[in-house]
C-alpha cells in the first residue's frame, strides 16, 4: 500500500513538472525588466557612460555571497534614479503639481456651479410641481366634502 501511494506520489510530481517558486518567477521578470532599462538607457547615454559605471546587473557584479545578491537590485534602482533619463522630472513635478492642483480646483468649482444651476431648476420644477399639487388637492377635497353633503341628505330626508 505504501509503496502503491510513493509511486503514484512520484508519477505526480514527474506529470506536474518542476515546481518553480512565484517568488523566484517574480525575481527573474524584475531582472529582466532592469536588464532592459539599462540597455535603454546604455543607448540613450552613449558607450562612453557604460564604460564607466562599471557592473551593474546582478550577475555582472561577480559576487555569489547573498548579502550582495539582495542589495543588487536596490543598487540597481538607486543608481536608475540618479542617472533618471529624465532628470528635468523632479524640477518640474512641483510646478506640474501646483498647475494640476489649480487646474483641478478650477474643474471643480465650475462643476458645483453647473451643479448649483441644475439644481436650482430642479427645485423650480419641483416646487412648481408641489403648488399644482396642493391646488388639486383642495379641488378634491371640496369635491368630496360635497359629495359627501349630497349622500348624507337624502339619507337623513328618507328617515
Amino acid at each position: 500500500m505504501e509503496e502503491t501511494v510513493r509511486t503514484i506520489l512520484q508519477n505526480q510530481d514527474t506529470l506536474e513538472g518542476p515546481k518553480v517558486d512565484p517568488l523566484d518567477l517574480m525575481k527573474a521578470y524584475k531582472d529582466k525588466l532592469l536588464e532592459e532599462m539599462w540597455k535603454q538607457q546604455d543607448s540613450l547615454e552613449g558607450p562612453t557612460a557604460t564604460a564607466a559605471e562599471g557592473p551593474t546587473l546582478p550577475e555582472a557584479s561577480g559576487g555569489p555571497e547573498e548579502h550582495s545578491m539582495d542589495s543588487s537590485p536596490l543598487l540597481q534602482r538607486l543608481r536608475a534614479l540618479e542617472c533618471s533619463p529624465f532628470p528635468h522630472y523632479c524640477s518640474c513635478s512641483h510646478a506640474e503639481n501646483s498647475a494640476l492642483s489649480i487646474e483641478n480646483d478650477n474643474q471643480r468649482k465650475q462643476y458645483e456651479r453647473c451643479l448649483d444651476e441644475d439644481l436650482k431648476e430642479e427645485c423650480v420644477k419641483l416646487r412648481t410641481r408641489v403648488f399644482d399639487l396642493e391646488q388639486q388637492n383642495r379641488i378634491l377635497s371640496v369635491l368630496f366634502q360635497q359629495r359627501v353633503k349630497m349622500s348624507t341628505v337624502p339619507v337623513s330626508q328618507a328617515v
